[in-house]
This record gives C-alpha cells, sequence and structure tokens, in this order.
C-alpha cells in the first residue's frame, strides 16, 4: 500500500494513486499515449501515472526504490513548481508521459542503459522547478 511521509496526500488520494499506478499502462496507455492532457487528471491520478511509468520503466529497481519513495520524490518535486499557465507540474507530467512514449512505443529505450532512462525521465520531471 503506498503512504507518504508528509501526509501530502489524503488517504483517499493515496488510494487513487496506487490504482492508477497499478492499472494505466495496461488499461489506458493505448487510448492515450499522445493525446494525453494532464489537466484532465487529478493530482492524485497525476502522481499515480508518474508512478506507473516509473515502474514500467524499471526506474525504481535501478534506484532500488521502493512506491512510496518515489511518491515523496515526486510530491517533493510537485511542489518545487509554481502555479503558473505552462511551465507547471502539468507540463512536467506531460513531458514524462512523452518521455514514455519515446522509449516504449518508438522503442527509443532499447538504445539507452537503464540508468539513462532513469536519467532522462527524472530530469523531464524536474527540469522547469522554479520557474
Amino acid at each position: 500500500m503506498l503512504s507518504c511521509k508528509r501526509s501530502q496526500l489524503s488517504s483517499e488520494e493515496l488510494a487513487i494513486a496506487e490504482k492508477v499506478m497499478n492499472t494505466y499502462i495496461e488499461e489506458q496507455w493505448n487510448s492515450t499515449k499522445l493525446q494525453f492532457n494532464p489537466w484532465d487528471y487529478s493530482r492524485a491520478e497525476k502522481q499515480g501515472i508518474l508512478l506507473a511509468i516509473f515502474r514500467a520503466t524499471h526506474v525504481l529497481t535501478v534506484l532500488e526504490l521502493k512506491p512510496s519513495d518515489m511518491l515523496d520524490f515526486c510530491l517533493d518535486i510537485e511542489s518545487l513548481y509554481n502555479d503558473v499557465p505552462y511551465h507547471s507540474f502539468n507540463h512536467a507530467v506531460d513531458v514524462v508521459v512523452k518521455l514514455y512514449y519515446v522509449l516504449s512505443d518508438l522503442q527509443a529505450s532499447a538504445y539507452l542503459a537503464t540508468y539513462d532512462i532513469a536519467s532522462l525521465l527524472i530530469a523531464g520531471l524536474c527540469h522547469d522547478c522554479g520557474h
């Protein structure tokens, strides 16, 4: 079961994030892909999508993190984004989703080491913090 250290998500939001983490790639990825719109998802759903992508690309394994630890990291990164029209956390989630498309559907992951994939996805998540 997912948890977060600083109670940044309610128990209901944690349950939603965990459900999305466990189902997004298998049940929703093929219908969204490049049509993904982060504004269509709740905060908890976006966190679950990030966790699903980090798990599917083996980032959690490479970095030896539990999903709850990665959730804490993602929530900390979310707090560093300003509430602005474009360079927001929604944009960061969108970038990670588009990177996942390039890595998985366009098979770019075949040309990268697992640490490179982890670095790429984390950079995508963090690239506009503080803007």
